[in-house]
């Protein structure tokens, strides 16, 4: 039997087309040796955006999409998780944080943010000896070059910024974040202190994991930054979180490896259709 790789993401109708083009590139990468199973958690999809994301499982007989709808969780919580969300933040950014509890059939996982595309295979993530930590994860680099954003890290989340790290590719410890609670140790955190200058959940996720973290190699989360040293042979993935994204504007670094990666997607025309849409 082969083994299985969860991977999760979280997802709302306007992002569908990202999650669809990040699932190709995913499938376009991936080993025949795995079965990957791909977790949408989300509060409420509409059925057409599911079944067009579904479609994605005939191009790759090892890939099963699911999606889960935790409302009702989050809705025990949505007066602590939105009491410090700010500007165009959801409390969709604190999903990955109820992981560890809501799938307990898991020791381990890989979670992703939707707007990324694979240019090599997850599984090779998802088998990173992560060392009885909580976490595996990359170095932010927007934090880390960014004077205000490293000051901010430094001095406000008592981070060191070039061991800040960006939660959206993260390897998770599910069964330590279940030994160690660490959901009840988030949630007693939200109620006391005030993150809100890069983005709460990762605010959150590096104090929690301050001690209890492996640092990985940049490829594995590749911003579209000017990094001179950079060793191109281990770009794995490519993660647009700035605020210049490819399906907005052109001349975006790296842009070019976005539409080359996502041709042929079922998503491509809806990628076109925002691209469009958008004023440079």
């Amino acid at each position: 039997m082969k083994k299985e790789i969860p991977i999760f993401f979280a997802c709302d109708d306007n992002y569908i087309p990202l999650l669809g083009t990040a699932l190709h590139t995913l499938i376009k990468h991936a080993s025949k040796d795995y079965n990957y199973t791909v977790i949408v958690l989300n509060a409420g999809l509409k059925q057409i955006n599911k079944r067009r994301v579904k479609t994605l499982e005939k191009k790759n007989k090892n890939l099963k999409v699911k999606f889960v709808n935790i409302s009702d969780l989050i809705n025990k919580h949505y007066s602590e998780l939105a009491l410090r969300l700010r500007d165009y933040y959801s409390v969709a950014i604190y999903y990955r944080m109820f992981i560890p509890t809501l799938f307990k059939e898991y020791d381990k996982a890989i979670y992703l943010d939707a707007d990324l595309i694979l240019l090599d295979d997850i599984s090779e993530l998802y088998n990173t000896d992560i060392e009885g930590k909580l976490v595996a994860a990359i170095n932010d680099k927007l934090v880390s070059t960014v004077p205000v954003f490293a000051n901010y890290a430094n001095n406000a989340v008592g981070i060191d910024a070039n061991e800040y790290f960006n939660s959206g590719v993260l390897v998770m410890n599910l069964k330590k974040f279940r030994e160690d609670d660490i959901e009840t140790k988030f949630l007693n955190l939200l109620e006391t202190y005030n993150f809100d200058t890069i983005c709460p959940d990762q605010d959150y996720l590096n104090v929690l994991c301050r001690n209890d973290k492996v640092l990985l190699h940049t490829g594995w989360n590749k911003m579209p930054l000017e990094e001179p040293g950079f060793d191109y042979t281990t770009l794995k993935l490519l993660h647009y979180n700035s605020f210049e994204k490819p399906w907005h504007y052109d001349h975006v670094r790296y842009g070019d490896k976005f539409w080359e990666e996502s041709a042929g997607s079922p998503f491509y025309e809806d990628l076109l259709k925002i691209r469009n849409s958008v004023d440079e």
